[in-house]
């Protein structure tokens, strides 16, 4: 092998090796970003489903109510000449939960002290998974409650998204020192 060969094979290895190493560094950052957005969906998710047993709860309480008060009705035979007592109503069944939810009781839900209730327990949960609004990278914390409701919807949907930036470890190479992942999950009952 000629001298000139020698040096021409050197930098042919220089820079394959330069190749190399960018495309390694590629795929370290991205799989890096996406570990972390995995980590944003599920402090997002878990945020949503905070939230949700909140309202969970209340809905217990309102069904046991209702059933309460449907058990307490107590027939007395009526009397010839007096005046008729209470007449039962269809219920649902006790074990169909759902049912026993009103349109009032809905309301109740989606009152403005149960949105307060909710999105408290929902920063509280995003804060406790470091994605809350004392974390410096993150921008944004949306919380939408209730999502879409109608009045007669039988569902009540949360909506939680939240965004933060993200350093892009090798994106020099790329003219690109940092970005913003968003993460977005939506909760509903039932």
């Amino acid at each position: 092998m000629r001298k000139n060969e020698k040096g021409q094979v050197i930098i042919i290895v220089a820079v394959l090796l330069v190749m190399v190493l960018i495309a390694l560094a590629l795929i370290i950052d991205g799989s890096r970003i996406m570990v972390e957005m995995q980590e944003l969906n599920r402090a997002a998710d878990a945020a949503g489903k905070a939230g949700l047993i909140i309202v969970g709860d209340h809905m217990v309480t309102q069904v046991v109510a209702a059933q309460t008060s449907a058990a307490s009705i107590t027939l007395t035979p009526t009397l010839v000449g007096s005046a008729p007592g209470p007449t039962l109503t269809p219920t649902p069944a006790a074990n169909d939960f759902f049912s026993w939810i009103n349109d009032d009781h809905r309301k109740t839900l989606i009152a403005p002290p149960m949105q307060t209730l909710v999105a408290t327990h929902v920063l509280g949960s995003a804060e406790e998974n470091g994605f809350g609004l004392n974390n410096p990278a993150v921008t944004g914390l949306e919380i939408s409650y209730p999502d879409g409701y109608h009045p007669g919807d039988q569902s009540v949907q949360i909506s939680v998204g939240i965004d933060r930036i993200v350093v892009v470890m090798f994106g020099n190479l790329l003219n690109l020192n940092e970005g913003v992942l968003s993460g977005k999950t939506k909760q509903s009952i039932p």
